[in-house]
């Protein structure tokens, strides 16, 4: 058999593997286990998640409870601990005795907590308790969402350790986010476990998270380090997986409203319900900012002012204990206008862009311990531009448009193999597309590219206290071939509150299309960006060692990481060419194809691959739970980021990042909750085409205040950057900027909860 038929038939042995191990087990005895997860008012809790840990064996699985918060999971004989958990509650735990036939039902009560972080998703593509899992997994509840009182997932981002993100505090900006400092493109962007559209590679070649809302979320996943054996291409140096909510009473609903600096209006509205086997949750937003200008003397606007609408519907059905379907719809859409100066004088664009994404997900229980998975998504992106110069009569003077459409269907099983092994596995398809005039090689005639996937897991529990993970991905794309990843996990747990990881990963990103084909001349004149269909795909290697450890109230941890990447994409400035000898010499050096018909006159900026680059430092966090009703913590990280072949420190990077934060609630006064939080980013240098600057460290901190005031209805208060840091350049003679934070911004605004237990 030669290499191709070998490749071609990895899919199908894959899933003759998983047929295989499923059938195996079925005539030995079985047992079932079930219980009810409720809440203190007694109250099932509908979007619970329950892990059976086998205490002979050490193997722990997890299964969602249904809309009535009951489980039944089959089991041999024997001793079990079983543990409920979700987000804002603590965990609970029995330990269950197994006879032949089933056992006594198990009821788990949870109580309401602040600040817990009970379960994660992304980590394995499994529900897992997050002290379970091996790779390193950091976890934003939905109690933080709320009460930072963030309207977009790109500020709270920038609290977590090792997650920098940048321009998120620009009202209209774009936002990107680091992941210990790998860059945003190399980072998979996820909702609900659906990729999420965009346009990588257009736009500074990054997903917006200012497009991103926080209401709709339940809590953010991001792991860190190279996934690409799980999620696919993209996922080299990390993933950030938006989980949106589920309702837990018969009836819920909310309205928020809060205005604030610089214009800010933000109305939301949702409601949910859980109706016997039926479940939904809605949403509409409206966000409105004005612009803002760092630089008055300067004919520009720093922020451009936007208004944006965010639309979110989520459906579920249990037809049974073994089969369930579930519908997600999101959609936004966005308009903001910027003022700058460009080579034909003062001028104006105005930007619409909007994004629709719908998925559907089917979970059917083929054996007792076989479960399968599978889903269909279909995302678009769609963007028109329109740029007004003021010196010319005409009222538009230059468009252009983007398009890009996204399908993607999977589908997997996994399965319990006798006492001590977990299996996964499955199948990916994929198919991206874009079309734009002044955005793409060829304009709306469009591109595409194709990748079909197959990927395993294999979870064995070695000991009870040693559990190790194997597994891999074979990709094939449709322009770069086929390549294979693998992924292999340690997680010993020394004690029951010391718990010791250690991971490798590899991981292959293939040029998106916006880096092959991007084509864009800005209607200023002042410069352009020109795709590469020469370029090589991204490879990675993600190497991690930890610990984590909760001694009663204090909860610390520590990860040393080593991320290298091999043909790392990046844009590059390769000069202003004034003449045509000077751009032809271009087109040849760089073997620029004459099809993107540069300019001349313009600054040329190009992507190119970085040929070696590294990341590498140590991430240490501590939580100090002083009462029931204070946490106080603290995060810091190092990171040295370098070309290999310079032996340069990275642009846009910082060695030193810290936080700090302090959450305090009380049953008193109401109920009042507030939250001080500061973040420190350290000098970062930022790499010219003649020389490096450096820019200066900085330090941000944010208060929250919020006090109900009578049935569902609270105020609440905010003040982001408390201390008015801006960029030292800005108190110059000639003031300019790195960093486009506003400064001092404050916001107060009402919510009213009401509904139906």
């Amino acid at each position: 058999m030669n290499r191709t038929e070998k490749t071609s038939a990895m899919p199908r042995r894959v899933l003759a593997l998983l047929l295989v191990a499923a059938t195996t087990g079925l005539a030995q005895d079985r047992a079932a286990l079930e219980g009810r997860v409720l809440d203190a008012t007694g109250m099932p809790i509908p979007d619970a998640a329950v892990f059976v840990r086998d205490l002979g064996t050490g193997l722990e699985t997890g299964q969602p409870v249904d809309s009535r918060g009951e489980f039944v999971v089959d089991v041999r004989p024997g001793s079990y601990r079983v543990t409920a958990a979700v987000n804002d509650f603590e965990t609970a735990s029995a330990t269950v005795h197994v006879r032949d036939g089933s056992s006594e039902p198990v009821v788990l009560t949870l109580a309401p907590a602040i600040l817990t972080q009970s379960i994660v998703v992304t980590g394995s593509r499994e529900e897992e308790l997050r002290e379970a899992t091996v790779a390193q997994v950091a976890l934003i509840s939905r109690t933080e969402l709320r009460d930072s009182g963030y309207e977009n997932v790109s500020d709270i981002l920038s609290e977590e350790p090792g997650v920098v993100t940048r321009a998120s505090r620009s009202p209209g900006s774009r936002a990107g986010t680091q992941i210990h400092g790998v860059d945003s493109r190399q980072s998979l962007i996820l909702i609900d476990g659906f990729p999420v559209v965009g346009a990588r590679g257009v736009k500074s070649g990054i997903l917006n998270m200012n497009r991103q809302s926080t209401n709709r979320l339940d809590r953010v996943e991001i792991v860190k380090g190279a996934s690409s054996a799980l999620f696919g291409s993209d996922a080299i140096g990390g993933v950030i997986n938006m989980i949106t909510r589920e309702p837990r009473e018969r009836f819920d609903a909310n309205v928020t409203a809060s205005t604030g600096t610089l214009g800010a209006v933000d109305l939301r509205a949702d409601a949910g319900f859980v109706h016997d086997r039926w479940s939904g949750f809605f949403g509409a937003e409206r966000h409105k900012r004005n612009p803002y200008d760092l630089t008055p003397q300067e004919f520009d606007t720093t922020g451009p002012g936007f208004r944006r609408y965010d639309y979110m519907a989520k459906l579920n059905r249990d037809f049974s204990e073994n089969l369930k379907l579930s519908l997600l719809a999101n959609a936004f859409d966005n308009r903001e206008v910027s003022v700058y100066a460009g080579s034909g004088g003062a001028q104006a664009t105005t930007t619409n862009d909007s994004a629709q994404n719908y998925g559907l997900t089917l979970n059917a229980g083929l054996l007792s311990q076989t479960q399968m998975q599978a889903r269909a998504y279909y995302g678009k992106y769609d963007e028109s531009s329109a740029v007004d110069i003021y010196a010319t009569s005409a009222t538009v003077d230059a468009t252009a448009n983007l398009n890009e459409r996204l399908y993607r269907f999977d589908t997997s099983l996994s399965h319990v193999l006798g006492s001590r092994q977990l299996l996964q596995g499955g199948l990916d398809w994929f198919s991206n597309e874009y079309r734009g005039f002044n955005r793409l090689l060829g304009d709306n005639r469009g591109q595409a590219i194709r990748m079909a996937d197959a990927w395993f897991q294999d979870r064995i529990q070695a000991h009870p206290r040693l559990s190790l993970t194997v597994g891999g991905r074979l990709t094939n794309h449709s322009s770069y071939g086929t390549r294979m990843v693998p992924r292999v996990g340690l997680l010993f747990r020394a004690a029951a509150s010391f718990r010791v990881r250690a991971s490798y990963g590899q991981g292959f990103r293939a040029p998106d299309l916006g880096q092959l084909y991007y084509r864009f001349l800005t209607p200023s004149g002042l410069y352009q960006i020109i795709g590469n269909p020469n370029l090589s795909p991204e490879s990675s290697t993600t190497t991690q060692l930890g610990f984590d450890s909760t001694l009663g109230r204090l909860r610390f941890s520590a990860t040393y990481f080593r991320n290298g990447i091999k043909n790392l994409i990046q844009t590059e400035l390769l000069g202003r060419p004034r003449t045509p000898e000077q751009l032809s010499r271009i087109l040849t050096q760089f073997s620029v194809d004459s099809a993107f018909s540069p300019a001349l006159n313009r600054l040329f900026y190009l992507y190119r691959n970085i040929e070696n680059v590294y990341t590498t430092g140590i991430e240490g966090k501590v939580q100090l739970r002083l009462t029931a009703n204070l946490i106080v913590s603290t995060g810091y990280t190092y990171l040295d980021a370098r070309d290999r072949a310079t032996g340069q420190f990275l642009s846009q990077r910082h060695k030193h990042h810290g936080n700090f934060r302090v959450w305090w609630s009380t049953d008193r006064l109401g109920g009042l909750r507030t939250n001080f939080r500061g973040t420190y980013l350290g000098k970062w240098p930022i790499v010219g085409r003649r020389s490096t600057l450096i820019a200066d460290s900085y330090q941000l901190w944010d208060w929250y205040l919020a006090k109900p005031w009578g049935s569902g209805f609270e105020i609440y208060g905010a003040v982001d950057n408390l201390f008015d840091s801006i960029d030292s350049n800005l108190e110059g003679p000639s003031p300019s900027y790195f960093r486009a934070d506003p400064g001092r911004t404050l916001r107060i605004g009402m919510r009213w909860t009401f509904g139906a237990e």
